[in-house]
């Protein structure tokens, strides 16, 4: 059995492309894998890959924008699912460092995960996420993508700057 297909997997390519398009509209790139960081000033390890604290392993982000000097985590979905309550395990790999301070960090929730989906209790992990980065204070910008525009809004603050 592949789970190389299963519905997280190919949410989150098609997530990937969605985001590389949106931000080629503005001139931007997504660097993901090594080959893409090759003709660049950035160093693949330390950009997307990093040193777990939990144990010998790593974790890789799902991008990098050169031009914004951002890391970049990604939700996207078509649908609800229990994938969405990942969002947990990304507040304590942001709590515990995992993602460092070379670069500012952003989470993009695109399309479903941003809306409340649980028929039983209307839950939103997006809202969960933004509200514990808020009071929390950790650094990590929020972004829900597809909601009043909320990706063309962040790029032009970025843009900004």
């Amino acid at each position: 059995m592949s789970y190389t297909n299963h519905g997280a997997a190919v949410s989150g390519v098609k997530g990937e492309r969605i985001l590389r398009e949106a931000l080629s509209v503005h001139g931007l790139s997504l660097l993901r894998k090594k080959k893409d960081f090759k003709d660049t000033d950035f160093e693949y390890k330390g950009t997307i890959q990093f040193e777990s604290p939990y144990d010998s392993g790593t974790f890789q982000s799902d991008g990098f924008i050169p031009e914004l000097k951002t890391i970049v985590e990604i939700k996207y979905g078509e649908k609800h699912g229990t994938t969405e309550e990942k969002v947990l395990v990304d507040l304590e790999k942001i709590r515990d460092g995992v993602y460092g301070t070379d670069y500012p960090l952003v989470y993009i929730f695109w399309g479903t995960p941003e809306v409340p989906g649980t028929k039983n209790t209307g839950r939103c992990w997006a809202n969960v996420f933004r509200d514990k980065v808020e009071k929390e204070n950790l650094p990590v910008k929020v972004v829900y993508a597809t909601t009043d525009n909320g990706f063309e809004k962040w790029i032009k603050e970025e843009l900004s700057k």
